[in-house]
């Protein structure tokens, strides 16, 4: 393929993508306003600051993609991966992610009372977000003329790696729990919700989880492409649209008039 097919191709597609997902968060976001108004407030606190970051990612995206694209029309083999706008959206995805991955962390710790899970998803979360910000940090320190190679490989992988695996903890974590409630309970409504929330987990928890599994094949095995950034763009915005789905698909349901539970329907 031509260099132009293997730079800014993906990044076109990954910025076209990440703009779509932009726009389905922001209306979800509008729904969590309009549904819930008088939601927690730190609820209310976090979605204002999730799309914010969002926003700015895209921001960052779109700008870097213009450049990549206006930059490639002389010269497609001579772009670089790295540059200021880049470098802030590897700050920003890791933020996104950590925020995301706290609140479902928190609803974990609150449905099965352990520590220990919710502890071990803490320090994988926030191993993805320091590890993420010293790479970029090493990023900003290389000079203008820098590519792919130039990234610190088993940082960029140990932390995509750490985010996967937090994923796919919180998801196991809830489905576990989900089913031990399941089998406790006589009541068939109760069933019936336990296992259409089992099926969102594990719908939700594999759109991030396999996401970041994505970025890393394609970082390992085709690195010096953009290939994997394609995907690494859209990451943020899959958290994003997961977090917003989580709240906004809550439901109260009162069981035999006795007990209300509040169900979500997120990860």
């Amino acid at each position: 393929m031509s260099g132009a097919a293997m730079t800014i191709g993906p990044a076109v597609v990954g910025s076209m993508l990440a703009s779509y997902l932009f726009g389905c968060s922001t209306m979800q976001s509008y729904t969590y306003y309009k549904r819930f108004p008088g939601d927690r407030r730190v609820f209310q606190v976090l979605v204002a600051t999730v799309m914010m970051l969002t926003f700015a990612h895209i921001i960052c995206i779109v700008y870097w993609t213009w450049t990549l694209s206006v930059t490639g029309c002389e010269n497609p083999d001579g772009v670089t991966i790295f540059s200021s706008s880049r470098d802030a959206n590897l700050i920003l995805t890791p933020l996104i992610s950590t925020l995301v991955q706290m609140f479902f962390i928190y609803r974990l710790f609150k449905f099965s009372g352990s520590k220990t899970v919710a502890a071990f998803c803490g320090i994988l979360s926030m191993l993805n977000l320091t590890g993420t910000l010293v790479d970029a940090a090493n990023a900003l320190g290389v000079s203008a003329n820098r590519t792919a190679q130039n990234a610190r490989n088993w940082l960029t992988i140990l932390t995509l790696v750490a985010a996967a695996v937090c994923d796919l903890v919180i998801t196991i974590g809830l489905v576990y729990f989900l089913q031990r409630e399941r089998r406790r309970t006589k009541v068939h409504q109760t069933q019936n919700i336990a296992d259409r929330l089992t099926l969102w987990a594990i719908e939700t928890g594999l759109a991030t989880s396999m996401s970041a599994v994505l970025v890393i094949v394609y970082f390992c095995a085709m690195r010096n492409t953009f290939l994997w950034t394609a995907v690494y763009d859209v990451l943020a915005d899959v958290y994003t649209n997961s977090f917003l789905a989580a709240l906004n698909s809550r439901k109260t349901i009162r069981i035999q008039d006795t007990l209300i539970i509040e169900f979500s329907t997120g990860r």
